[in-house]
């Protein structure tokens, strides 16, 4: 693990800004009454850049392809349970289901680098 840069601490902060940015975005365009999107759905793309970037400054390594991998293992865990609890998939809920559990995957993604990357200066 390399030493302590100042950098680190606005990837920390980083997801709030994103978040706060998309609402500001959605809210000027109004893309939530045009075309039902919402500031997660927009966040996503930029918080997999942040967890690219916080990974090499935790593990001096990129994991993006392990984020992936756990990404397209969720697509096919909701496909899975789409058919079995709606004996159907609906691509219109199937995607919109896929693209939030994104973010939220992201989300807690993100916050454990930051916990990690915490511990890894202790």
């Amino acid at each position: 693990m390399s030493g302590f840069n100042p950098i680190v601490l606005f990837w920390y902060i980083f997801p709030v800004l994103v978040y706060f940015a998309c609402r500001f975005i959605v809210s000027a365009l109004s893309l939530n009454d045009r075309f039902h999107v919402k500031a997660p759905d927009l966040a996503v793309p930029f918080l997999m850049v942040g967890i690219h970037q916080l990974s090499k400054y935790t593990f001096d390594q990129a994991i993006t392809l392990y984020y992936l991998i756990s990404i397209f293992l969720l697509g096919i865990l909701l496909a899975v349970f789409q058919a079995y609890y709606y004996e159907e998939i609906q691509y219109n809920r199937y995607f919109k289901m896929y693209w939030r559990s994104i973010f939220l995957f992201t989300i807690i993604f993100h916050i454990v680098l930051i916990i990690l990357n915490i511990v890894s200066y202790l």
